[in-house]
């Protein structure tokens, strides 16, 4: 008698790897290592960042949104960059001149300095007269100029009607 005859299944499996390598070239002597850059906000990028952080205060208040004057934020923007040049803050010696060119007739000036826009947005709304400047229901306009510079923010907000 003939034993069965059986037969065996090989199943080869292919298996793909693939192999990254990464060359890593030393820089010729004396060249800088590349590193990525990062571009920092604009003052622009900066301004409408806080403009956003009032106008939230503001609206969780049933308060309408400020707007911008172009010309008055320029103005506010080259007052924060003189009191982060001087390291101080001061308010704006001729604001009622400035605010007469918009128009305006009521008005309030808001200045802070901070590590973080949110936090002087905050400290604003915990003190009493800047609290009152922000969250003021006659004011509809505003110049803004936010400035970073040495790990500080320099906010100057001054409001009107």
């Amino acid at each position: 008698m003939t034993a069965p005859r059986t037969r065996s299944r090989v199943v080869v499996r292919w298996a793909v790897v693939a192999t990254v390598a990464l060359a890593i070239v030393a820089p010729a002597a004396g060249a800088r290592p590349i590193r990525p850059t990062v571009r920092p906000p604009t003052p622009t990028e900066l301004g409408d960042r806080m403009l956003a952080l009032i106008n939230r205060a503001r609206a969780t208040r049933g308060l309408p949104s400020l707007r911008l004057s172009p010309r008055l934020s320029r103005e506010a923007l080259h007052h924060s960059r003189a009191m982060a040049r001087e390291h101080r803050l001061f308010h704006t010696p001729d604001l009622a001149a400035l605010i007469s060119h918009e128009g305006g007739t009521v008005f309030g000036e808001n200045l802070g300095k901070g590590r973080g826009l949110v936090g002087i947005r905050d400290a604003w709304l915990r003190e009493g007269d800047t609290r009152g400047n922000l969250l003021d229901a006659r004011f509809r306009h505003a110049g803004l100029g936010v400035v970073h510079r040495d790990g500080f923010y320099w906010v100057t907000l001054q409001a009107f009607d």
